[in-house]
């Protein structure tokens, strides 16, 4: 079909009887933002939770979560390895070593009762009734998942192949997928890790995800902040990257007004709101 003349506002057009939308009339108000913060660990991830507005629900995978959070106006559900997932047992790697034997076959279930409630959260509608939703962390999340997958082929307790890396690393992104489309909020915080490549002997930082995650999952956030401890003598002080330097971390990006570093520290816990990721979030326009 060819093109019309029209006679309208110069940003509306129209193709036959169709009008073709224009960026121009877009309203991204209550387009949801999605934080993925990462960092070392003691960097300020976690605590930067008490400073978003509205009411929060989490997925409690670290078991050191709620330290951090003791206190905040959160709800939450806590997944953690139940002692019948516990695999103790020592792996030989020499030649002709042998495998411990368990007494009774662990089964890890925590990535399936996540999963479970997930699926049951959504369906319910319940989740719509909050303006966050949090994970805290991925990393951990990542090997509830892992811990699964060695599982179903029978490998559980033992080190992992590349084929395990690349089915986790689709399963997660495939799962992030559907949740990223649920129109909240989210926030969520990772880790890091230090590559060098043996032939070229490059030093890259990446996301601790695995196969494709690493690449994909940031895509489905909006934001991907630096966390970093920022420390001078005996001042506590965060801060947050929000933009890639030439070392570090290169999958850093923003679609928020920011600074290139971010003042991350609270000062009150009792008005987090005016620090970190909520102060931020208030400037916007």
């Amino acid at each position: 079909m060819l093109w019309g003349i029209y006679t309208g506002p110069p940003h509306l057009r129209t193709r036959g009887i169709k009008q073709v939308p224009n960026a121009k009339d877009l309203d991204l108000s209550d387009v949801p933002t999605r934080i993925l913060m990462v960092g070392p660990t003691g960097s300020g991830k976690t605590a930067q939770i008490h400073t978003l507005p509205g009411r929060k629900f989490a997925y409690i995978f670290d078991p050191n979560s709620l330290q951090t959070l003791r206190g905040l106006d959160l709800d939450y559900e806590e997944f953690m390895p139940e002692m019948v997932e516990m695999d103790a047992t020592l792996k030989g790697f020499n030649k002709g070593a042998r495998d411990d034997t368990p007494a009774t076959k662990r089964e890890p279930t925590l990535y399936n009762r996540w999963v479970e409630h997930l699926n049951d959260f959504e369906e319910s509608g319940e989740i719509t009734e909050y303006d966050w939703m949090i994970f805290d962390s991925l990393t951990f999340l990542v090997k509830a998942c892992m811990d699964r997958q060695l599982f179903i082929n029978n490998r559980y307790g033992k080190i992992e192949d590349l084929s395990d890396y690349r089915v986790v690393g689709n399963k997660i992104s495939t799962v992030f997928r559907t949740v990223t489309s649920i129109p909240i909020n989210m926030f969520a915080t990772g880790h890091l890790q230090v590559f060098q490549d043996d032939k070229t002997k490059k030093v890259e930082t990446l996301l601790q995800l695995p196969g494709s995650s690493r690449n994909q999952l940031p895509l489905m956030f909006t934001d991907l902040w630096l966390a970093q401890a920022a420390s001078e003598g005996d001042e506590l002080k965060f801060e947050i990257q929000t933009i890639p330097e030439k070392r570090g971390l290169q999958t850093i990006r923003s679609s928020l007004n920011v600074k290139a570093k971010e003042d991350a520290t609270i000062k009150n816990f009792a008005r987090a709101g005016e620090y970190g990721i909520g102060a931020i979030l208030k400037r916007q326009s």
